[in-house]
């Protein structure tokens, strides 16, 4: 696993981690695939593809991740898309259309955090007992991180999931004001 983490920096990331300080494992805490730890500058490859191309995609992915900032953004984006070029110049045609396959769904869910608060919103209209620490477990099993890098990334979490309540509980109430006056009436 080392000596394919070190060939795919040389061809698709060459002047990235120069002084090796990045490693890669192939165990994780998190219930994922990969995960890019910055923190600790390690890369996470749990799921074992027996085709090359999906394995590579995997690591290509979470190395994108490494050499931009966010989340599945813009810069990640045009990361994978200069990645999938390299794919395309190394002959791999069928690496490169995973790598923007992904790229297009991603843009198709939209700004990642924008989205998220996005589905917060829809989560708790759809089950509105939904408690918070339910939703962030749930969030970063979801997203493959833990509930604190979970809370990093989205600093307005909990302030768009007390919203959305506030929303939900505002028209519960007028519901039942309008069934309670039909009643009435």
């Amino acid at each position: 696993m080392k000596r394919h983490f070190h060939e795919i920096k040389r061809l698709f990331f060459p002047r990235w981690d120069r002084q090796h300080e990045w490693k890669v494992r192939a165990t994780s805490a998190r219930k994922c695939h990969g995960h890019c730890d910055r923190k600790r500058k390690v890369i996470e490859i749990v799921a074992r593809h027996r085709d090359p191309d999906d394995q590579d995609h995997l690591l290509i992915h979470e190395i994108c991740h490494a050499v931009t900032r966010g989340f599945h953004g813009r810069e990640w984006q045009r990361r994978m898309e200069k990645a999938a070029e390299t794919a395309d110049e190394l002959g791999r045609t069928r690496l490169a259309s995973l790598l923007r396959e992904e790229v297009v769904r991603r843009r198709e869910q939209g700004e990642g955090i924008r989205l998220t608060y996005e589905l917060v919103k829809e989560w708790v209209q759809s089950v509105p007992d939904v408690t918070f620490p339910q939703l962030e477990n749930a969030l970063a099993e979801e997203n493959g991180v833990t509930v604190p890098e979970l809370r990093q990334r989205l600093r307005r979490l909990e302030k768009v999931f007390r919203e959305a309540k506030s929303d939900v509980l505002e028209a519960r109430r007028m519901k039942e004001t309008l069934i309670e006056a039909a009643r009435s009436g």
